[in-house]
């Protein structure tokens, strides 16, 4: 009886174990399926990494582009910037050269109005002298004929 029982035992420890070596095949089944779930995961996230790192490489990229682009812009501005401010300069000087020179001929034409005013005075004058002799000259011609004539 006690062999028995020891043997029920056995088999009673047997079916345990099998049941539990059943259980633990059944979690490692589990496990491997989720292995290779995540195998497949992360297939796809490397894939999804080598998209993004392609990107990244292109933005990189076109950034350097960019920034080539915008100094080059910005080079020429300064020049032009520069190139106007010279200009603007230049125009400056002929300005205040034509001013001076707008001042000297204001001058020179206050100069001319003064010197034309006087000799239109002077020119009165004489015409008022020239009336003064025509007339004696037409009293003195009336005064001639009247003696010749008497």
């Amino acid at each position: 009886m006690t062999a028995e029982r020891t043997e029920d035992h056995h088999l009673q420890v047997l079916k345990e174990s099998e049941t539990l070596l059943q259980a633990k095949r059944t979690e490692l089944e589990k496990l491997k399926s989720q292995v290779t779930g995540q195998q497949q995961e992360m297939a796809v996230l490397d894939r999804q990494l080598g998209h993004k790192k392609e990107e990244l490489h292109l933005l990189q990229g076109s950034m350097v582009q960019a920034k080539a682009d915008l100094q080059e812009a910005l080079r020429l501005g300064e020049t032009e910037v520069a190139e106007k401010c010279s200009h603007i300069r230049e125009v400056k000087s002929l300005l205040e050269e034509l001013s001076f020179q707008k001042g000297e001929l204001n001058v020179q034409i206050s100069e001319k109005k003064t010197q034309l005013s006087l000799i239109k005075q002077e020119i009165e004058k004489e015409e008022e002298n020239l009336q003064v002799v025509l007339g004696q000259m037409s009293k003195h011609k009336t005064v001639s004929y009247l003696q010749q004539n008497l």
